[in-house]
């Protein structure tokens, strides 16, 4: 399956508000060679949710907190990093979950100026590289085809 039938399968599902869990996440991105490359976190084997997938940094949003506010402490947490000049993208709902994505475009340096304190490692991914892996999950393909259209 494509990364452009999911859109259409997500958009198809239905959803139940009460149930979901909110996260916020942030999605670095950098230019590189004509090229839009997203750095995601390929997730522990024995992780709760999504083992050994590639899958964004971030995480749920508290009682009281808002998606800004967790995105924030996520990324220091995950990253040591603490971004700015990050742009709200777009809330996602998915069946199961509410994502606030987060954007910002970061430099080569970025790599340097981090520490992957969860999952495996982080790495940069193109287009092509996500339609072709299969440990995404379809609603974050998704998700990267919608920043991926608005930023070409």
């Amino acid at each position: 399956m494509t990364i452009f039938a999911y859109r259409f399968i997500i958009v198809a599902m239905a959803s139940d508000k009460k149930s979901k869990r909110e996260v916020s996440t942030l999605i670095p991105y950098k230019r590189s060679e004509d090229k839009i490359c997203f750095f995601m976190q390929r997730r522990d084997a024995n992780a709760q949710r999504l083992p050994d997938y590639f899958a964004f940094f971030g995480g749920g949003v508290k009682s009281g907190e808002t998606p800004e506010n967790a995105m924030l402490r996520e990324i220091k947490e995950e990253l040591e990093y603490e971004p700015y000049r990050y742009k709200f993208f777009k809330r996602f709902e998915f069946p199961e979950s509410i994502n606030n994505v987060f954007i910002i475009e970061v430099d080569e340096l970025f790599e340097d100026k981090i520490k992957v304190r969860e999952g495996q490692y982080g790495s940069f991914l193109s287009i092509e590289d996500i339609n072709q892996e299969k440990k995404i999950s379809g609603s974050d393909k998704y998700v990267l085809w919608q920043i991926f259209t608005a930023l070409k």
